[in-house]
């Protein structure tokens, strides 16, 4: 669990706005536009398996990689973690991922939760598996991971009383 406290706003939206920038074009300005076709990032409330049922058969409709912020509901700044649905000749792959920074200043990308697997993005949004950080280098990089995520979403929605940038909702009854 991860607190994403970021000064009252709510992390739902922040969620998916920081989290593809950061790891798609982290030096463009925070309003830039992502390319279209690449990486999706949903973020979702209430039972995990149903969250994960839509959002993988999304990714295999899609043909494309999908992250799932998962918050237990929708009042709280405490995320479950992020998993990573990415389509396969035979289906889609899931696993839980963390943000992880190599050091400040160095891309990101993520790291599976057993620290085996890593994946970067390119500037198109494309997904390519590469070579994992060290497992002793894990939990400090997915700690600096999480910590430039929370600055970034508070970035993004600092000093207003509504959200500024174009999002999206979908909700799954």
């Amino acid at each position: 669990m991860i607190d994403l406290y970021i000064g009252g706003a709510c992390p739902l939206r922040a969620m998916t706005y920081a989290l593809s920038r950061a790891l798609i074009c982290p030096l463009a300005p925070l309003t830039a536009p992502l390319p279209q076709g690449g990486l999706g990032v949903v973020t979702a409330c209430g039972r995990l398996e149903d969250a994960i049922a839509v959002t993988s058969r999304t990714a295999a409709r899609t043909d494309r990689p999908w992250l799932l912020a998962h918050f237990e509901h929708a009042f709280t700044r405490t995320c479950g973690g992020i998993m990573l649905m990415l389509p396969v000749p035979t289906g889609v792959e899931i696993m839980m991922v963390h943000p992880f920074l190599q050091k400040k200043g160095a891309p990101m990308i993520l790291i599976s939760a057993c620290a085996q697997r890593a994946f970067a993005f390119d500037a198109q949004g494309k997904i390519s598996e590469v070579s994992p950080p060290k497992r002793s280098k894990a939990s400090a990089g997915a700690d600096r991971g999480w910590a430039e995520l929370k600055r970034r979403m508070r970035a993004s929605a600092a000093g207003r009383s509504f959200w500024p940038h174009e999002s999206y909702e979908i909700r799954v009854a």
